[in-house]
């Protein structure tokens, strides 16, 4: 009666590839994860396949986890792998950028690190990536775990990453942040029409004062979740929209989720800004001096992104959470936080 088509996970026409690799690896890559897993004598017993993320007909994200025995003396363990479906040539450009950065990882770079990629192929859009060990920053707040002294090693290793030559066809210039500003001011003056005039304000201020700026290498989705902490190291996840950018956008980025999070989690609110300034004072200590005074400007921006979030998500009291990071945005271009 509808005339409408539905579809169920794991089956995605824009993603087809998503029910087959549900049911397990593709025959050709179980001897390569069989040697990731250890010594010849390990063998696969059984996989457990689980998804992570999925955004209909976009992307979709499954851990693997095999559980491994030693054909010897019958000991057993499990070693788990992440494989990564999107539509079109994206996760073959991302399988090139994680391959140069994992041999840079090899030889020693310093400062961070990434799960090794595998393999990937063009046949399914499928990337293969072993884990990475750690501690993701979001834990580390809310377990209260040292928290100046992640912050400052985060802050350390975004500086040499957002500093390192990685080779990229991405480009996000000056023009597709104002586009996904104007799209951001869209959706919040809809979702919230008495903060309409605020909002636009605050995007018309931003866009005026974005610069041109010499770019470089910039992750664009930088969350808490997506920095793993292990003892020294530092492991970079979720590489997918890494461009060539103002790097400025990163550090802006994780502030206004550090920030955030106290509208979401049980997470006291001192505690968040205490690890945002911390990594905001330990950060700019190593770029050059120029990006600290387009902190203000991004994180205005990156302040309404995650306020559209608390609307895309439906979030219990999101126009109430929305209205506080109005506030952000506009006491950041204020100069009453940065």
């Amino acid at each position: 009666d509808l005339s409408m088509l539905v579809q169920v996970f794991p089956y995605d026409r824009r993603l087809p590839a998503v029910p087959l690799l549900m049911a397990g690896p593709p025959r050709d890559l179980e001897s390569l994860f069989s040697t990731r897993c250890g010594r010849d004598d390990w063998g696969v017993d059984v996989w457990n396949i689980e998804p992570i993320r999925y955004r209909a007909g976009a992307r979709a994200v499954l851990r693997y986890e095999a559980e491994i025995r030693d054909a010897a003396t019958g000991g057993r363990k499990e070693r788990r792998f992440y494989v990564k479906v999107c539509r079109g040539e994206e996760g073959e450009r991302t399988y090139q950028v994680l391959q140069a950065l994992w041999r840079r990882a090899e030889a020693g770079g310093e400062g961070f690190t990434l799960g090794r990629p595998i393999a990937y192929l063009p046949s399914l859009h499928a990337l293969f990536q072993e884990e990475s060990p750690g501690t993701t920053l979001g834990e580390v707040l809310l377990q209260d775990r040292e928290i100046a002294l992640a912050a400052r090693r985060i802050a350390q290793a975004l500086a040499i990453f957002n500093q390192e030559r990685v080779a990229t066809t991405r480009r996000h210039s000056r023009e597709d942040e104002i586009a996904g500003l104007k799209w951001v001011g869209n959706m919040l003056q809809w979702a919230c029409p008495h903060l309409a005039a605020e909002v636009d304000r605050i995007i018309g201020a931003v866009v005026a004062g974005l610069e041109e700026v010499p770019p470089g290498p910039t992750h664009r989705d930088l969350k808490p979740d997506h920095l793993l902490l292990d003892g020294d190291r530092l492991a970079l996840l979720d590489l997918d929209f890494l461009a060539e950018a103002d790097p400025v956008l990163d550090p802006a980025t994780l502030l206004a989720h550090l920030c955030s999070m106290p509208l979401r989690f049980p997470l006291p609110n001192d505690r968040a800004r205490m690890a945002a300034r911390t990594f905001a004072e330990e950060y700019f200590v190593h770029v050059p001096k120029a990006w600290r005074r387009r902190l203000p400007l991004h994180y205005a921006g990156a302040a309404l992104k995650e306020a559209v979030g608390f609307f895309r998500r439906q979030d219990p009291q999101w126009c109430e959470k929305i209205a506080v990071m109005v506030g952000e945005a506009r006491d950041s271009l204020a100069g009453r936080l940065w």
